[in-house]
């Protein structure tokens, strides 16, 4: 794992990752953006400005439809970023090659911080889900997130680079838990919203306390994207 002390000149990050690389990961991201339009339109907020460089993103995770909204997302943002997703999806028929397709990072326990270090240190932006599953509504209705895991937070110390927080709304209507697939309506699609907060470089000196940080920015989000959503508040 990279090392730091909460400064990212400390280690020479790479501006992006290698181009042509990059090049060919939009491509996948516009097509499936574009595809995804038949299930759902999407309110999706600015890039955030995180400055250059890798960047980490922190998302909650209510259905599997968030990796729909965040190809969306990052299609509309203009960003290749690559999400961890846990590597039992990549067997699965369907969204399995659809994960290999948009070059999301398998991971297996412990070792997802160390190959998200290793993707960040090339230059790419990744994205982490920090509740580590998808997590049931009687969890995430009382504050818009279930209980995180405090791995982000450890990554965000260990790196030193800015976090971007990410709320999502209405991913869990369009692909319910335990659904095997999402439901296709086109003459009644679902409305998938997204907002996000810049966090930063975080203070921090432990990784709890940076989890709870970052996991609060998502909350925010949340909220903000079920009042979009016309949803009352969390």
């Amino acid at each position: 794992m990279v090392s730091g002390t909460h400064d990212r000149s400390d280690v020479d990050w790479p501006e992006g990752p290698p181009a042509d690389e990059a090049a060919d990961l939009q491509r996948i991201q516009h097509r499936v953006a574009m595809a995804m339009g038949v299930m759902a339109t999407f309110d999706i907020g600015p890039r955030p400005e995180a400055g250059p460089g890798p960047v980490i993103h922190a998302a909650n995770h209510r259905s599997l439809a968030d990796l729909l909204l965040s190809t969306a997302t990052f299609d509309a943002w203009d960003w290749p970023i690559r999400p961890l997703v846990a590597g039992a999806y990549f067997e699965k028929p369907g969204i399995g090659p659809l994960l290999r397709a948009l070059r999301c990072i398998p991971v297996h326990g412990t070792e997802a911080l160390e190959l998200a270090a290793e993707e960040l240190a090339k230059g790419w932006s990744i994205a982490i889900m920090p509740e580590g599953r998808v997590v049931p509504e009687e969890e995430w209705a009382a504050t818009g997130v279930g209980r995180s895991h405090p791995g982000i937070g450890r990554l965000a110390l260990d790196t030193g680079l800015p976090v971007v927080a990410n709320g999502a709304s209405g991913t869990e209507r369009l692909w319910r838990r335990g659904r095997s697939m999402p439901r296709v309506r086109p003459w009644r699609r679902d409305n998938l919203v997204l907002r996000s907060e810049v966090v930063g470089v975080v203070p921090d000196d432990r990784s709890r306390a940076a989890t709870d940080r970052i996991m609060a920015a998502v909350a925010r989000c949340v909220a903000v994207s079920e009042a979009v959503n016309g949803k009352s508040g969390t």
